[in-house]
């Protein structure tokens, strides 16, 4: 058998389909499975050692997506998986030519699909392990921790990236991850409050490193430590560094929910979004609100000075943190 899933393109939705792909795994044990993801996740993906074979879908109409086509035509597929909802994915699983097109009941182009299954916004692990149930599968995961792995060279890639900002391989080092996707500004936390959480770190004698893709200049400003990999590393290099390091201090964001698949403890920031559907999923996180009763809004757009995260106080991150390295000691 023969089966071809077609994946989201953010980090987050990524860890969201590691249980449904375990199932599947479990589910079709001598089955050739193939994802179809963004060419900067498929080294990720490898690693978790879920799936056979990873094609890249690069964005836009080019040459590549001509190439993908004419592969995914000539595989002889039984099976498509579309945890995407895009028209495009819909098409390629038509291309395909699996006789069986499994996606949700709202993907673009859904005509195109021989099954289509109910969705609740927004993605999230529960939807995709609803889906592969439809196919019949076991659900043998309802959680992405640890199920997300590095190989030995993807760990000496992030050592490498540490070492020549002179952090030596002993040393105690706590992640933040203070960006979202440019649609979800909304939920990002304050520059002063993580600011003040890296002075508490530096005290505490720790190594405080920001990871993500556009600097953050204000933060460093306030907290002259903090060394900021923002823009400088490949997302390989920076799970290898989230996998060196003790804890993630992150809003709902791609690399909590990176961080967490690593099998890391990690502190999560919430108010626009709801943690009953994308908190970190595994044991000992530590979830930090500050109560405000609208919240969770799952708004993109706020029209209370986002108050639902400008409340929350350094020291209950503080509090968090201590909790989580204590225990580790």
């Amino acid at each position: 058998m023969r089966i071809v899933c077609f994946h989201l393109n953010q980090i987050g939705d990524l860890a969201f389909s590691l249980p449904a792909l375990k199932s599947l795994r479990d589910g079709f044990p001598d089955a050739i499975i193939t994802s179809v993801v963004r060419p900067g996740l498929s080294e990720l993906l490898s690693a978790t050692g879920l799936i056979d074979e990873v094609l890249s879908r690069n964005s836009g109409i080019n040459l590549d997506k001509t190439i993908l086509s004419k592969r995914l035509a000539v595989a002889r597929y039984d099976l498509a998986v579309l945890f995407s909802q895009s028209a495009e994915c819909a098409l390629l699983a038509y291309i395909s030519g699996a006789k069986r097109r499994v996606g949700f009941i709202n993907t673009s182009l859904g005509s195109l699909l021989t099954e289509r299954i109910d969705f609740t916004h927004p993605p999230s692990t529960e939807n995709n392990l609803r889906l592969v149930s439809a196919i019949g599968c076991k659900i043998t995961s309802q959680s992405y921790a640890s199920l997300l792995k590095l190989t030995q060279g993807q760990i000496a890639a992030g050592d490498k990236v540490l070492s020549a900002h002179g952090i030596a391989a002993d040393e105690s080092i706590v992640a933040f991850a203070p960006g979202t996707s440019g649609r979800r500004s909304v939920k990002e936390w304050t520059d002063e409050g993580y600011a003040e959480v890296g002075r508490y770190l530096e005290g505490a004698g720790c190594k405080v490193v920001i990871i993500g893709t556009e600097p953050a200049v204000e933060i460093t400003a306030r907290c002259k430590s903090i060394i900021d990999f923002s823009g400088k590393t490949n997302l390989v290099e920076a799970a290898a560094i989230l996998y060196r390091s003790r804890t993630l201090v992150a809003v709902d964001s791609g690399m909590l929910h990176l961080a967490a698949a690593l099998g890391k403890r990690v502190i999560g920031l919430y108010g626009p979004s709801n943690q009953r559907v994308t908190g970190p999923q595994g044991e000992g996180h530590a979830l930090v609100t500050s109560g405000t009763e609208c919240s969770p809004c799952m708004q993109t757009v706020c029209k209370l000075d986002r108050k639902c995260m400008t409340n929350i106080d350094a020291a209950q991150v503080i509090d968090a943190l201590s909790n989580i390295l204590a225990g580790q000691n």
